[in-house]
């Protein structure tokens, strides 16, 4: 079974090009054993996309990145928050709103993009990757 994400909303864009999205899906395969799933933006301009990925809190080497021609997979691991208190640490946790432990996040996309050239970088909790367009002179 796959998830389908639709675009919500496009900002600062062309009509044609708002038009041209609105009808495009990104599958979303669920995890096989994370326990939570990062949220996503996925941003499309002419060379390619932009995929931020909210990561607070995960460090750099717990992250993993796989990129497959019409495929995105973000695995990792994010650890509970420390408050930095010596001896009795935060104390009792009453709530609890951020998730933590493995995640995975699998996005498929309507158009292939080149995933030799794939970058992703992070940005103060975000994971921004960018994701360049197959162009037909590019292929062998």
């Amino acid at each position: 079974m796959s998830r389908s994400l639709r675009i919500t909303r496009i900002l600062a864009m062309t009509d044609r090009m708002a038009a041209e999205l609105q009808g495009l899906h990104f599958a979303g395969v669920p995890p096989r054993d994370a326990s939570w799933q990062p949220a996503v933006n996925v941003y499309a301009h002419a060379g390619g996309l932009e995929i931020c990925v909210d990561l607070a809190g995960v460090r750099r080497e717990e992250i993993e990145v796989h990129a497959e021609p019409q495929r995105l997979r973000i695995r990792g691991v994010r650890s509970l928050p420390d408050c930095g208190q010596p001896g009795a640490g935060c104390g009792r946790l009453l709530v609890m709103e951020i998730p933590d432990g493995r995640f995975e996040r699998v996005i498929e996309f309507p158009q292939e993009i080149d995933p030799g050239r794939v970058r992703a970088r992070q940005d103060n909790g975000w994971l921004w990757i960018s994701l360049p367009q197959h162009h037909e002179e590019d292929r062998p």
